[in-house]
């Protein structure tokens, strides 16, 4: 957690923002950069920034390209499917570090690398928040409109930030090591661990001083052109996301009720034009005799939208906060069978839009192949043999707004939808629930029949979250099922114990009781916290 956070003053309201990893728990808090923080405009600049949750250090914020974050959910959840002999042959050495985060390897979860894609942003962040609540009271001060509006805003960040690495690095049981509460800028100020319930208790009470504070500042309604500043829907949205994964299913319909009267967009997806595809690599699959193309696919993509890069993503209508999380090597991971099972692939434009892209076979080196066929040399084949091993829904992955991004981990419209429905079939009112999916999924699908497809029973409701918040979220559901509902969910797969060798598989079993589903501290980061290491690993 150590961290070397800096700030860069601001003046007349231009926004900068910090940057590298150290030390920061050494840092003075009363400085920015090389002055001290001295007006109230400054801490409105730093609670304003969009950085704070689009993760990415742009010149210009309109074409910044996002850094790594959180992605490692991906490949810990039952979405995706590293296959042995898919690996072996197809990816060796090109994806070996997501192969290793696949098998839960201990070593790769807790390096220094992991810690910067999961840990640091979070407690970085925290440390900016910590900064200005610190510091409004003691400063040059505007109105109290603003005044209230940076507490709000910083309060909010705090309880969002504290909540990803409770979901990531607890257990989900009330009594279970949580990971404190982090509230100061002091290098003596490091949070005792506590419980999972006492972290939480700290989340829903600054959601509480951030509602109130937003509500003084007249901050009511949703702002969608600065959907990075936080208002009362945010923290509605937000609040109904934790609810949900306690188990407070009143609460949490409540709060996505709220949320949903303030801002319901949805985007339909087949006529909107952003979402129009083009044609990328050709992929053919050759007869038996591997001496003759026997048919060819054409992978889609949206060329438009990856050329974009992530100007896209504060667009995006259905969004609460512009918070994503960047991939990279994790997401050329192929889905898993089950997942692939769960869409209607003709008609879910969902699956046509984000998943036709045969991104894992692009990275398949060893089983997609430049071969002479007929005299000419023809890439990207495909030969007899690995078709029959092969899986279709190996064949993609998923993919939106640019190349490098999987998920979206900021909340939405439709992910208060899915809230709202599976709390009421929760309580039985199964028609109530249907009708709700079937409002989503009318802009997700190419036709009302196909969409209308559906009832409002808790495991259809779940199965449609799957579908729509893609594989990431998987990691998350079933640590909040196991925990609040006792749902039995494990996650079993076949490995390779020795990476060089293909007899060497095991099947790999993470239990709904096992403790692994907190995930292992970095030893350096563990040993400055004084915290001791999740139990289940060394």
């Amino acid at each position: 957690m150590k961290c070397n956070l800096f700030f860069i003053i601001f003046l007349l309201g231009t926004i900068g923002f910090f940057g590298s990893c150290s030390n920061f728990l050494d840092e003075t808090p009363n400085k920015s950069g090389s002055a001290y923080i001295y007006h109230m405009d400054q801490l409105y600049g730093m609670t304003g920034s969009p950085d704070l949750y689009y993760l990415s250090y742009p010149d210009d914020f309109s074409y910044g390209s996002v850094e790594p974050f959180m992605y490692h959910q991906l490949l810990l959840g039952d979405a995706v499917e590293f296959d042995p002999q898919f690996w072996f042959v197809g990816y060796q050495t090109s994806l070996s570090s997501a192969y290793e985060i696949y098998q839960w390897n201990e070593d790769k979860l807790e390096d220094q690398f992991t810690m910067n894609v999961m840990w640091t942003p979070a407690y970085n962040r925290i440390y900016t928040f910590n900064t200005v609540l610190e510091n409004m009271d003691k400063v040059v001060q505007t109105t109290e409109n603003i005044r209230h509006q940076v507490e709000g805003e910083a309060r909010f960040g705090r309880a969002y930030y504290h909540f990803m690495l409770l979901t990531q690095f607890g257990l989900w049981a009330e009594d279970a090591p949580g990971i404190g509460y982090r509230e100061d800028t002091e290098a003596t100020g490091i949070p005792e661990r506590q419980t999972v319930g006492y972290t939480l208790s700290r989340i829903y009470e600054d959601l509480q001083q951030a509602e109130t504070a937003l509500t003084k500042a007249g901050r009511t309604s949703f702002d969608f052109k600065r959907n990075f500043r936080p208002t009362v829907p945010t923290v509605q949205a937000f609040r109904a996301r934790v609810d949900l994964y306690r188990g407070n299913y009143e609460s949490a319909l409540q709060n996505a009720s709220a949320a949903l009267q303030a801002h319901h967009t949805l985007v339909d997806f087949k006529n909107d034009p952003l979402y129009k595809l083009y044609p990328s690599t050709e992929y053919h699959f050759l007869d038996p005799t591997d001496s003759k193309v026997e048919k060819s696919i054409t992978a889609q993509v949206m060329t438009d939208i990856n050329n974009r890069w992530g100007e896209l993503i504060p667009e995006y209508e259905e969004l609460f906060l512009p918070n994503i999380s960047s991939m990279d090597y994790g997401g050329h991971a192929p889905i898993s069978e089950s997942f692939y099972s769960l869409f209607d692939r003709e008609n879910d434009a969902r699956w046509i839009h984000f998943y036709n892209n045969y991104t894992p076979l692009a990275w398949a080196d060893g089983v997609v192949q430049t071969l002479e066929i007929d005299g000419k040399k023809i890439e990207c084949c495909i030969k007899w043999a690995d078709q029959q091993w092969l899986k279709p829904a190996w064949f993609h992955t998923y993919s939106r707004f640019n190349e490098t991004t999987h998920g979206i981990i900021g909340m939405t419209t439709a992910e208060m939808y899915l809230t709202k429905a599976e709390c009421l079939a929760r309580s039985g009112q199964t028609e109530e629930a249907a009708e709700i999916l079937k409002t989503l999924r009318r802009t997700r699908f190419m036709n009302d029949a196909s969409a209308d497809n559906i009832g409002g029973s808790v495991q259809e409701v779940l199965d449609e979250r799957q579908r729509e918040m893609g594989g990431i979220w998987r990691f998350f559901d079933i640590k909040r099922l196991n925990g609040a509902e006792n749902a039995g969910i494990s996650i079993r797969r076949k490995v390779l114990s020795d990476l060089s060798d293909l007899n060497s598989v095991i099947e790999l079993v993470i239990t709904p009781d096992d403790p692994r589903w907190a995930l292992p501290f970095n030893p350096q980061e563990a040993e400055n916290m004084g915290w001791q290491q999740n139990t289940g690993w060394k």
